[in-house]
């Protein structure tokens, strides 16, 4: 079946120049040094499995998840290959063929098909975030808010801080509560494509259903996956406009309705998440708001933008092969420290998880927050 499969993709194959431009900027091979681990090793690997040198196996499997998917090979291309595009396909033919995915996927790609969340929490709970502040949750509104699993269930300071945002700006927000179901990310990045039909076509017509023109979302993975991925996926644009609360509040500055009352008198230097920047092309809203807040020094690692180095924890590496995911981590995080920052600053879950366990792991200084954390603290919404 992979082998077949690969013809669809043939062209690519052998398109590659084998340049090892990818290569070089890997944070997988940077992390494992083989060849076969990194882009220029995995492009040669579908040359000798189409030519059947090679067969499937559990080695071959290693090496296609053994990736964050962050992009940076398809950045520096020579020959523009799609390679994000490649790799989640080729784990997608793995799991039609039974090697893929790895045993922490299977035990998450289920804990969607049973409870549609990641956790293997009820559905019920999926509104508890907000227990613990004073607000009034709405099925309908001008503004949806796709709260995600992880701020829902395991983040819940993430949920609660956009919602203190949201509702000092006065905007009319609606949430899904238990109507909200994964939104497939990791089922995607992992290859496990037989539900994200369903829950595309479901989060699609709930989040049009609460009268919504704007959806924000402060999980940059769920921000791509709607914006970039249910559009495909369904054969269908969006019924409304997809936003990443970075994009949101950005606006809501150049506009004057968001104001801030308190400096923080900090050096914040800022970690681009790869769904938000290498895959959507976003860098200036984050910085935007962080040079708005007063007191901030906003001071730029070595690698960012275009260049920015992946947190480590993307394309289901966090789950299935922490030890990697926590070395990528530990050498953003070495890079971050060099800045002289004191707050290293993200706006995505995976990230702030990843890299604040990095900073824990390498008994760094730095303080690891999410930009909606620094915003409720200079709105003065944090007493």
């Amino acid at each position: 079946m992979l082998q077949e499969k690969l013809r669809s993709i043939e062209h690519h194959i052998y398109t590659c120049a084998s340049c090892a431009f990818c290569t070089a900027i890997c944070p997988i091979s940077e992390q494992i040094g083989w060849e076969s681990y990194g882009p220029r090793g995995r492009m040669h690997l579908l040359k000798l499995l189409i030519e059947k040198d090679v067969q499937p196996s559990d080695t071959v499997k290693e090496r296609y998840y053994a990736c964050t998917t962050c992009s940076r090979c398809e950045k520096v291309c020579q020959t523009d290959l799609p390679l994000v595009e490649i790799w989640e396909d080729v784990r997608s033919w793995l799991v039609e063929d039974k090697l893929g995915p790895l045993e922490p996927h299977k035990k998450i790609g289920a804990s969607v098909e049973e409870s549609h969340n990641t956790y293997r929490e009820p559905a019920s709970a999926r509104n508890d975030w907000a227990k613990d502040i004073n607000v009034e949750l709405k099925r309908k509104g001008k503004i949806a808010f796709y709260v995600g699993c992880t701020s829902s269930y395991r983040m819940q300071q993430l949920a609660q801080d956009t919602m203190k945002i949201l509702q000092a700006l006065g905007e009319d927000v609606a949430v899904l509560g238990e109507d909200e179901w994964c939104c497939g990310s990791v089922l995607l990045r992992t290859g496990q494509r037989s539900q994200i039909k369903e829950i595309a076509a479901h989060n699609v017509e709930a989040l049009k259903n609460t009268g919504a023109e704007i959806v924000v979302a402060s999980c940059t993975g769920c921000f791509k996956t709607i914006s970039g991925d249910y559009p495909v996926i369904t054969g269908e644009e969006l019924p409304f406009k997809m936003m990443h609360i970075t994009q949101f509040l950005a606006q809501r500055i150049q506009e004057g309705k968001l104001k801030f009352k308190r400096a923080i008198h900090e050096k914040v230097t800022y970690h681009d998440p790869c769904h938000l920047g290498l895959h959507a092309g976003e860098y200036a809203a984050p910085r935007d708001i962080l040079r708005a807040i007063p007191g901030v020094e906003l001071i730029e690692m070595d690698f960012v933008r275009e260049e920015s180095r992946c947190c480590g924890a993307g394309g289901g590496m966090k789950a299935g092969m922490p030890d990697v995911a926590m070395g990528i981590g530990i050498s953003r995080v070495d890079e971050a420290e060099e800045t002289g920052a004191g707050i290293l600053a993200s706006c995505c879950p995976f990230c702030k998880t990843n890299l604040s366990q990095a900073i824990e792991a390498s008994h760094k200084d730095l303080v690891q927050k999410d930009i909606t954390a620094l915003v409720v603290e200079s709105m003065g919404l944090d007493i």
